[in-house]
């Protein structure tokens, strides 16, 4: 009996660490972090404007090394259909850079568009299996804890933990489709979307992963290690039953 409470509080801590971090990586979003060297730009770029889309503040970057900005590339769980993402972030991105020594007019302001149009397909996988994963984990704790634990049905106990054995799997295909979108924009750069500064731009920004990638990978984890717990609990109350 003792053995049988100890694996019902675990499972229930279990469930409710991995529905936080799960719910919190996708909700937070932040999968890759673009890094700027200013020093490599300076000599072609008067200023660099950085806008803060949730309270309009503007900031004109002009005397630091480098600086980074948070990339959101992958859809928000309510977007459906957008023409372009960048345009659609809430966090602070590159706006626009003042061109200088150059054939155009001193005074022109090339926009940093950046569509990503051909990852779009992932990027609708990615935000399906988000919205699954978040369905699951929400329907298995109520059928774990309501049906399971309160009321001791092995077949609810099980059917958790295969439910939690399958968002593991979904939740992996996330983290593999982000880190494939992630490699794609290391590689092309998405350069071709830039009139001038294609090759300026491109040799001084970088791309990293960010911390969605590393909540996104405790999240496989911890659903993984639920999931075992969830069917050994049902081993348990198996044996109780029994005797």
């Amino acid at each position: 009996m003792v053995a049988l409470l100890t694996i019902q509080i675990l499972s229930i801590i279990a469930t409710s660490l991995t529905n936080f971090i799960g719910i919190l990586t996708f909700a937070t979003d932040y999968w890759s972090i673009i890094v700027y060297d200013l020093v490599k730009l300076r000599s072609y770029a008067k200023w660099i404007i950085i806008e803060e889309t949730i309270n309009g503040n503007i900031h004109i970057i002009n005397n630091t090394n480098d600086t980074q900005i948070l990339s959101n590339i992958n859809y928000k769980l309510s977007t459906t259909v957008i023409d372009n993402i960048r345009s659609r972030l809430n966090i602070p991105k590159c706006q626009a850079i003042k061109i200088t020594h150059n054939q155009y007019d001193d005074n022109h302001t090339h926009g940093m568009i950046n569509p990503e149009s051909e990852s779009m397909r992932l990027h609708n996988v990615a935000a399906a299996c988000a919205i699954l994963i978040v369905l699951l984990i929400c329907t298995g704790t109520f059928i774990g804890i309501s049906i399971g634990i309160l009321n001791n049905v092995v077949l609810a106990t099980m059917t958790v933990g295969v439910i939690y054995l399958i968002s593991t799997m979904f939740s992996t295909f996330v983290v593999a489709i982000m880190y494939t979108i992630l490699n794609s924009e290391r590689k092309q750069s998405h350069c071709s979307t830039l009139e001038i500064l294609t090759d300026e731009l491109c040799s001084s920004q970088s791309i990293h992963l960010s911390y969605s990638f590393i909540l996104g990978s405790l999240f496989v984890t911890l659903s993984f290690i639920t999931s075992v717990l969830w069917l050994f609990l049902q081993e348990k109350q198996r044996k109780f039953v029994r005797h």
